[in-house]
């Protein structure tokens, strides 16, 4: 008998002695009564019956004006659509961007040959009409681009049967495309002019900036000619490099893909945009924002923050609009997941090679077992713990998923590593979210498995160190500074509720700092109000929270009913009640901390907000097809 079967053997053995157990069948006779009356009641039905059609938000006049915008594409798109589309596909120039684009999505090193060499000579050439002294790196950028051009081969092409891939393909459970590049323009006629050109001027504008920016400024121009190819490359672009990337860098990458969304829709005549109930409330919220920061005690700080909000809350809209299939979808989370890896794995690089061990976030009195808290790209251990609280369930999912053993292996180890940094950041809200996350999940996909941590929770305190032990039995300890620290905030910000409970103060930390002052207690500073629900409301009014409360409803909703459609079991309805137990585990997490300080955090929200609405609707694709194939 192998390892594997062994192991699988005496856990048989175990868990009969478990299941002819007393304690498990009381323990399932209670499960069972609880989950019966779960089932029947009003709220399960609630969640599972879908009440609006998925043309309801249109239907009203609210619905109609909040619906305006994309009834003024739709009717861009049947007016001057076809127009446009021809003119595109007619010009000149972007049959140059195209040949550019193909050529470097191909690798083609003929190609890369020529626009390296441009780049050095662009680099030399503005170097000697400047008086600099002779760049080393510019002179090698040109033998090594005369290098390149001798061969002229795709290089895309030979990756994709090379065993690197394969073998990545095998570890992560999916298949890459590489049929992203049309061959016939690594053919093209005037190509290599195309490359020189293009190579010249990024030498001679990288040379006024840094040299070593000409060749990554070629890939740059690809990047955002890829992105209006296919808005789907910056939509997974952009979900990767949210947490590693600036704000406003991630601002950017967000409003190119919606202008490549919005060319879409207007130049393809089949392209019909999603406008369900969800997003007739965010465009609500929205709307209310803006009202709260032309109202700001700090406007312009406010309509600042409000342009970033309308940014990233338009990444919802990106993603029902573009995922559609299952793969899209599943890919899309991996790439989520591969993005938190990287996060975690810097984080605990921290914590093993001591780098910036300043005692910050720390009580010192009452943790002196603790000397560091991880915080990774993020710049706070609770912001990286709300951030793994969004993306351990999506892993957990992803590995519950996979069938084979390889993969599993492969995906236990990034939630390993997840989970090991969400217990560095020492942050009890997140412990806390975790735990409900876990508990939602397990209840939903395998509820057999209550009873191992029913075996399991009590021999928790003996194994784990002492110092998270102590953290986690700290929770409501007044005398922990942090506790006690939040617990005055909260009453200031309930105390300015009550003068600004109509329209708000305004977004951001400036409008907060304007007035908090005059209502806090102990003279404590802060710079927004520890809480995500209190923080929404003090800044939007009732409305801004009550509308907020409604989209979280009414996409919860949205997961259940679309896990009613494939039913247990199905990988979308694992996924689905991942993503659902993630937002779960967040927002209770938001009881304790502004989770929307940190305006990338708020964009991965709206992100994996938007992936449980965009697997409720390929949930609903899947039901209609085998319905349709059943009834032929």
């Amino acid at each position: 008998m192998n390892q594997t079967g062994y192991f699988q053997a005496v856990w048989l053995f175990i868990w009969n002695i478990i299941k002819n157990s007393a304690v498990y069948k009381i323990l399932r006779k209670v499960y069972d009564g609880i989950s019966g009356s779960w089932k029947r009641s009003r709220i399960t039905n609630f969640f599972r019956t879908e009440h609006l059609t998925e043309g309801a938000a249109t239907q009203s006049l609210s619905g109609r004006m909040l619906h305006a915008p994309f009834t003024f594409f739709a009717f861009l798109q049947r007016t001057v659509g076809e127009r446009l589309t021809a003119l595109l596909e007619n010009s000149g120039f972007i049959y140059l961007c195209n040949v550019f684009l193909h050529n470097l999505l191909a690798l083609n090193l003929r190609f890369l040959g020529v626009a390296v060499v441009g780049v050095g000579i662009g680099n030399l050439a503005v170097g000697f009409f400047h008086g600099a002294e002779l760049n080393i790196m510019s002179l090698l950028l040109v033998p090594a681009g005369i290098v390149l051009t001798l061969f002229n081969v795709n290089l895309t092409s030979y990756l994709k049967h090379s065993l690197v891939v394969r073998l990545v393909e095998n570890c992560l459970g999916t298949t890459f495309s590489f049929d992203f590049y049309y061959c016939g323009k690594t053919k093209a006629k005037g190509r290599l002019i195309v490359a020189a050109i293009s190579g010249l001027l990024c030498g001679c504008v990288s040379m006024l900036i840094s040299p070593i920016l000409g060749v990554p400024m070629l890939f740059g121009i690809a990047f955002v000619f890829a992105v209006f190819y296919k808005v789907e490359i910056g939509i997974f672009a952009a979900l990767f490099a949210a947490p590693l990337i600036p704000t406003m860098a991630l601002v950017g990458l967000i409003l190119l893909c919606l202008g490549s969304l919005l060319i879409r829709g207007i130049t393809n005549p089949n392209f019909k945009w999603k406008f369900d109930g969800i997003g007739f409330l965010m465009i609500g919220m929205l709307i209310i924002y803006f009202l709260a920061a032309v109202t700001s005690f700090v406007p312009l700080k406010s309509m600042q923050i409000w342009l970033i909000y309308f940014a990233f809350m338009s990444v919802y809209f990106l993603i029902i609009n573009t995922v559609k299939t299952k793969k899209q979808l599943i890919d899309l989370l991996m790439v989520f997941v591969l993005s938190g890896l990287l996060v975690c794995l810097y984080g605990i690089a921290q914590y093993v090679f001591g780098w910036d061990t300043a005692a910050a976030w720390i009580d010192e009195e009452m943790f002196t077992d603790i000397k560091m808290r991880i915080y990774s790209t993020l710049g706070n251990p609770n912001v990286l713990g709300e951030y793994i609280l969004l993306v351990l369930p999506v892993s957990v999912g992803l590995l519950w998923i996979k069938k084979k053993p390889l993969q599993k292996l492969v995906y236990l180890g990034i939630t390993g590593i997840l989970f090991l940094a969400l217990i560095l950041t020492f942050s009890r809200g997140c412990w806390i979210g975790i735990m409900i996350a876990a508990a939602i999940f397990i209840t939903f996909v395998a509820g057999k498995l209550w009873g191992l941590g029913l075996i399991a929770l009590p021999i928790l305190p003996a194994v784990l160190p002492e110092s998270i032990t102590n953290r986690f039995l700290s929770i409501g300890d007044l005398q922990d500074s942090s506790t006690s620290y939040r617990v005055y905030i909260w009453m200031g910000t309930l105390a300015m509720m009550k003068d600004f409970w109509k329209s708000g103060i305004g977004m951001g930390s400036e409008a907060f700092a304007e007035v908090y002052p005059f209502y806090s207690y102990h003279s404590i500073v802060a710079p927004h109000s520890h809480n995500l629900f209190l923080q929404i409301a003090v800044e939007s009014g009732v409305v801004g929270i009550l509308v907020f409360l409604l989209i979280l409803a009414w996409a919860l909703k949205k997961m259940t009913t679309g896990y009613g459609y494939v039913g247990k079991g199905h990988p979308i309805a694992t996924m689905m009640v991942a993503i659902g137990a993630g937002i779960c585990g967040f927002l209770v997490q938001g009881m304790f901390d502004n989770c929307f300080y940190n305006y990338r955090v708020f964009m991965i929200f709206w992100a994996v907000l938007a992936l449980g609405i965009a697997c409720a609707h390929v949930a609903k694709d899947i039901f209609e097809r085998e319905k349709e194939a059943k009834a032929q």
